[in-house]
């Protein structure tokens, strides 16, 4: 999923998939090309297709620097410690629950989810703007097993997509 901010000139992405070059590509085509190829990457969890795609900011790729990487605790822990990720990325750490300030017109807040954490926790996030609002939650095991009903979720935003399904 991309995030884009016309007025402001910015664009982020949430995961990063192995399909790197496409989720580039479709947000430069589709939305917004400009010399910076993205502000920042906001990860869910440590399974593999949500962020190896990190891979292809690295020297043997596009060889990017001071691309902002948004991880929970244990995830960054995750990727600082193991390699190659280490060596791509500055990450800035989130707490859940805690809404960081993307510009004057985004917030982005992350959220706990119940999802197998063999390696870092899993959130999914709620994107605010002074005119809409997303949930957005990337994997889930059960419903049942989340602590907040869905059902109220989301009808408290404009918008919600799961990795499989909109509501």
């Amino acid at each position: 999923m991309g995030l884009v901010d016309l007025e402001n000139q910015q664009k982020w992405l949430f995961d990063a998939t192995p399909d790197m070059h496409t989720q580039l590509a479709a947000l430069e085509q589709y939305h917004l090309k400009k010399e910076k190829i993205i502000e920042g990457i906001f990860l869910t969890h440590a399974h593999i297709g949500h962020y190896t795609g990190l891979m292809y900011f690295g020297r043997e790729a596009f060889s990017k620097k001071n691309i902002k990487v948004f991880a929970m605790p244990k995830m960054k822990t995750y990727l600082t410690n193991n390699g190659p990720w280490s060596q791509l990325v500055s990450l800035q750490n989130l707490q859940h629950d805690s809404t960081m300030v993307l510009n004057n017109r985004l917030d982005v807040t992350p959220f706990l989810v119940p999802h197998r954490d063999e390696f870092s926790e899993t959130v999914g996030y709620k994107i605010e703007s002074s005119k809409k609002s997303v949930l957005f939650i990337p994997d889930i095991d059960k419903w049942s097993r989340w602590e907040r009903n869905i059902i109220q979720q989301v009808k408290k935003v404009d918008y919600a997509f799961n990795r499989r399904h909109f509501f």
